[in-house]
């Protein structure tokens, strides 16, 4: 009978110590969050992506999240393929909530540091001339494999849509590394090949034909659609 007795007493305690130690840790209503970014099924200037992300709240301070994002078909793939077309992105991010010294009305408030890779592989062309003198364009087909490597520190708001709906907005700054590699490209700069548009460089594109790696300033502006739950 004692055995019993002490057998429900210590389910108790335990009982006890780990609401404690939830209440503790997971310290709001609605700790775990689910979003979106629309901004990426929208983005213009690159592979248009779904994303899915999650975030849990710790100790009513601190934010864990990740999200994944695979993208598109590539509306610019060409009738010629060197390479399948595929591409997912990922990201890491440690939030602290409620900076003092800054502030925005009532708004919640953080302070961030973000990792994310872009990994992309597409097909694209271009028109080219043969050398100086030629008035006859080439198309290019080539493939092209991107990989991206992002670092971030960001300063972003909470806006509650009542209970459970809200919307996080950000901006921020960081480096981008890009490694791009083309696959059976013809055009060549040492062999004398010229570009058929003197706007070509300002095309964001075009970045498929610079076949090297470097650092970027990174700005990071944007926003994500999320529920509590």
């Amino acid at each position: 009978m004692k055995s019993n007795t002490h057998m429900i007493n210590l389910k108790k305690i335990l009982f006890v110590v780990l609401a404690v130690v939830s209440t503790k840790v997971y310290s709001q209503e609605y700790p775990f969050r689910v979003y979106t970014s629309p901004p990426s099924i929208l983005d213009i200037f690159s592979r248009q992506m779904v994303t899915l992300g999650g975030e849990v709240i710790l100790l009513n301070h601190f934010g864990i999240g990740g999200e994944y994002g695979f993208k598109f078909k590539d509306l610019r793939d060409t009738d010629t393929s060197y390479i399948k077309s595929n591409g997912y992105s990922y990201r890491f991010e440690l939030k602290y909530y409620d900076i003092d010294f800054i502030k925005i009305g009532n708004l919640k408030n953080y302070i961030s540091l973000e990792y994310r890779q872009i990994k992309d592989n597409l097909n694209d062309e271009y028109e080219y001339y043969r050398d100086s003198q030629s008035v006859e364009l080439v198309v290019d087909n080539f493939g092209v494999k991107k990989n991206i490597y992002i670092a971030n520190i960001k300063y972003g708001i909470i806006v509650n849509l009542g209970k459970r709906l809200y919307i996080d907005a950000y901006c921020g700054i960081g480096i981008r590394h890009r490694v791009i590699k083309n696959i059976n490209r013809e055009y060549n700069e040492d062999l004398g090949h010229e570009l058929g548009h003197v706007d070509a460089y300002a095309d964001p594109t075009n970045f498929n034909f610079e076949e090297t790696s470097g650092n970027y300033f990174n700005p990071s502006l944007g926003f994500k659609f999320g529920v509590k739950i």
